[in-house]
């Protein structure tokens, strides 16, 4: 039997080299740079295509440029890879939450996913949001459109008392508290949280900070704000 005494130490370097590759593609995308991220990312995956990390990473900047497709594929490969880790099942909801006709298929992968991360508020806000999709389907009898109905609101209801219970919660949290205050119609409560969500932004740790998550808020402010303008008109 043959020893090599540095394999063990290759292989430490081997795994530092691929955190601190992933690390910097994050803190590129953090910075709301997602494009030259996603590039970065192809180019890593050419080396090392099972890195998980980057595949997620990957999904999530594909997400953001709305390349529902390219998406699919990676998520299929995140899957394929890990299949007892949520975020693959999650990014693939996504991907067939945004093709007309394939809800049903959105709502499976949702659910596979919070069967291994059961309290994500992301996962539940996307399910609501599809729910709320088919609940709005005229085409859909009344009874399983009530049915939709009720399911998204106690994904949302859930969310809601998930973060309520948070010690801590973080601008994420916030954003994603008036973002399902939005879609109950609730916009005053949504602004508050909106608010909420800047604030939390604004204080927390620098390596912590999403620019792009920053956006989304900004975003979904602004959307708040002209939508309680029409209200006092």
């Amino acid at each position: 039997m043959n020893y090599n005494p540095m394999s063990k130490e290759v292989k430490e370097k081997k795994k530092v080299v691929k955190s601190n590759t992933f690390e910097t593609i994050k803190a590129l995308y953090y910075s709301g740079k997602v494009k030259p991220s996603l590039n970065k990312i192809a180019i890593a995956l050419e080396n090392d295509s099972k890195n998980l990390e980057l595949l997620l990473l990957a999904c999530q900047c594909l997400l953001r440029t709305k390349n529902f497709d390219e998406l699919s594929s990676y998520a299929d490969a995140t899957i394929k890879l890990a299949p007892k880790n949520a975020g693959g099942y999650y990014y693939k909801g996504v991907a067939f939450q945004h093709t007309k006709g394939k809800e049903q298929e959105a709502l499976k992968n949702f659910n596979e996913a919070l069967t291994l991360d059961q309290d994500n508020t992301i996962y539940l806000k996307s399910k609501a949001a599809t729910h709320l999709l088919l609940y709005s389907d005229y085409h859909l009898p009344i009874k399983f459109a009530e049915k939709h109905r009720v399911k998204a609101e106690e994904s949302i209801l859930k969310i809601i008392a998930l973060i309520e219970h948070k010690e801590n919660p973080n601008y994420t949290n916030f954003l994603t508290v008036g973002d399902v205050c939005m879609m109950l119609s609730q916009a005053m409560n949504a602004k508050k949280y909106y608010i909420k969500a800047v604030n939390a932004f604004n204080t927390s740790d620098e390596s912590t900070q999403d620019k792009n998550i920053y956006k989304d808020i900004i975003k979904a402010q602004k959307a708040c704000i002209k939508l309680l303008e029409k209200f006092t008109e």
